[in-house]
Parts: structure tokens; sequence; C-alpha cells
């Protein structure tokens, strides 16, 4: 047999650049079985999907993916080496044996990772840079460039949790080029900063979504976020996750001068903090996010599906009896505990949406019966 082969995304959105990673996969490694872990409504660096999560795995699935499987909240709103954790525990736990993703530089990252941990990086915090530029820099005295790499990191991030957890996976790539797609780019015109079309640079089905729906972004949730901020005490905005060092008093005194999100970010911003990292913070601020929450799912995990084809049920009609971690078709009044951090924070989506985004919601089927 080929292999198992799994890769993480955020297909934010999902563009032609995704469905030639996806053909590149097929046609360099054939694999059985190709299961992608993807974000939800919520995305790494501190962003709201430009599309629900569903319309994304239904259009992954069109496009060649056979099981669609959704990274919570809790992993999929975090640094790189959190994200990746998370990601791959769950891609491991649904059985891969193959890891793959795309990079700018084609390098043995297990190889690289067995170096990085031999020669114990004594990783000392420089508080006049921000932790990426730190991180960065102690990674070049190695000898490893990463600057403007994201791929390569996230590829580093990922290797590095299968050697640490030792899983049972192996690495494969496929090189990225300059002229690659770009989500960002898309984003860019969907938000109007340009007036540049995106119907070249995404599949039909994406572009009739993009050109249905109104788009999500902190333009529509900042008033939110400034409520919250000002109707709550430094005390209990000391209570979110991920708030420290008083970042709580600039937040109570920047929002007061701030007439836009964009503007709030330049006014908190500081050498210590990335912008990723702090729309992050601004996120968990926005939804109430306390740390105990995050925890929960560190601590229970869970196995979501949102989308397969009939290769991808046969799969999980296979494996699901031997999971070691739940498997959630169709979320109804049992699985409040187990993810009642995802159901609050898609509660906002479902607000400006009046979509539904978990309860009586079934995966997309292509071509297959429910399960």
């Amino acid at each position: 047999m080929a292999g198992i082969y799994g890769f993480v995304a955020e297909f934010n959105p999902f563009h032609l650049g995704h469905k030639l990673f996806i053909d590149k996969i097929k046609t360099k490694y054939h694999p059985d079985v190709l299961i992608a872990v993807m974000s939800g409504n919520y995305v790494q660096r501190g962003d709201f999907a430009v599309m629900n999560k569903w319309k994304r795995a239904q259009i992954a699935v069109e496009y060649g993916v056979d099981l669609v499987i959704e990274l919570p909240f809790a992993y999929a709103v975090e640094p790189a080496e959190l994200f990746a954790n998370g990601a791959i525990r769950l891609l491991n736990s649904i059985g891969i044996d193959h890891l793959v993703f795309g990079t700018e530089d084609d390098v043995d990252f297990i190889d690289l990772v067995t170096k990085i941990n031999d020669s114990k990086i004594d990783f000392t915090q420089d508080y006049t840079q921000n932790y990426a530029s730190n991180l960065n820099n102690q990674y070049a005295n190695e000898g490893i460039d990463l600057v403007g790499k994201p791929n390569k990191l996230l590829g580093l991030s990922y290797a590095k949790s299968i050697v640490d957890n030792h899983y049972d996976i192996l690495v494969d790539t496929i090189l990225r080029k300059e002229n690659d797609y770009s989500s960002s780019e898309i984003r860019k015109r969907l938000s109007k900063q340009n007036d540049l079309s995106v119907d070249k640079l995404v599949p039909k089905e994406t572009s009739d979504q993009l050109n249905g729906d109104q788009l999500v972004s902190w333009d529509t949730f900042y008033k939110f976020l400034e409520y919250n901020i000002l109707t709550s005490s430094t005390n209990e905005l000391q209570l979110i996750y991920q708030m420290v060092e008083g970042l709580e008093n600039k937040f109570k005194k920047d929002i007061l001068t701030s007439k836009t999100f964009e503007e709030f970010l330049f006014n908190i911003k500081s050498k210590r903090y990335t912008r990723s990292r702090l729309k992050r913070l601004s996120i968990y601020t926005l939804l109430n996010v306390k740390d105990e929450e995050i925890n929960e799912v560190y601590q229970h995990p869970y196995l979501r599906i949102l989308a397969f084809n009939k290769v991808g049920q046969t799969y999980l009609n296979n494996v699901k009896k031997n999971l070691d971690f739940p498997l959630i078709t169709k979320v109804g009044k049992a699985e409040n505990d187990l993810m009642s951090l995802e159901l609050k924070v898609d509660s906002l989506i479902e607000m400006t949406s009046g979509v539904q985004q978990n309860y009586g919601v079934i995966p997309f089927m292509k071509g297959a019966n429910q399960c």
C-alpha cells in the first residue's frame, strides 16, 4: 500500500494553489487515503476564516481530499509550535503514516529536528525582540534559515512534534515555488484593499461562495471587542487566555483612543509582541476564552468529521472502533461538554451569519452513505 497520507490546512479560502498541492500529492505519492486536518472558523494568525468551515471542507473534498477533520479552536488559534502539535496529534490518532506539507526548501526535516534536539539550543528570550524574531535568530545561529519562510517553519514544527512524541509517521514534502498562489493576496483582494478579482485564483465553487456571502473580518467584530474590554475590569481581563505581563492595562488604555481594529493593533504593538500574537490575544478577549477552556481540549481531544467521500467513509468505518479519541459526526446534547469551547466560539459566527455551525449539522458526503 502507498499509505495513509495527511496534511494540515486552513483553506482560507480554498484556492487553485491548494488544488495544485493536492494534485501533486496524488501524482507524486499515490496515497490510498488523503486526510486533511483543517482549522475551523478561526485561523492561526488571529483572524476569522473568510468562509465557514463546512463550505471549505466541502470544496476540499470536491477537489480530491478523502476526509476532512476539524482542527479545534484550542489548537487552531495558537503559535506555530502549538498549532503543529495539535494538528499532528489528531492526524496521528486518525492513523496516518505519512505527513506531507509544502516548503520553500526541500530538506530532510526529521534529520534537521534531530540535529536541533542534539545541539540543545539554549533558547533565552531577548526582550528587545519579539519571540518570533528571537527564535529565527537562534535557528540562524545553527545554520537554519527560516526568515520569510513560514511554510518551512511550520514544517519544522510538524517534524518536531513527530520526533518529540515518537509518532510512527514519515515526512514527505512538496516544494513550493515563489509564484505559488497566496491566500493572503486573495484575502487582500476580498477586503477591497485593491480592485483585482479573485476569480482566476480560486475554483468556481469558492468564487460562488465568496460572491454570495458577506465576508467576516475584524471590521465586523471590533465593536464587540471594544465593548468586552470597556465593560470588563482589569482583574477580569487578567483571566483571559495568554493575557500576561500587564497587557490587560494596555488593552484598557488603548481601546479608548482606537476607532478601528487596525488602529488598536498599532497602539498596543511593541517589540516584545508580534502582530499575530496580539491578534490571537484579541480573539481570546473577544470570545472571553479562559485557560481552563483551552486546557480542557488539550486534555480531552476529539475527532470532528467535517466532510468525506467514499474512500474516506470506508476508511472511517475500518478504523472508528480502534480510535483513541472520540469520533464526532453529529453534535447533540451528549457532545456539549466535550465540545463546549467550539460551541461557544462558533456561536458568534452563527449570530452574524444566521447559519448553524454545530447542532444538527452533518458532514458533507460526496458519493457516500451516512455513517
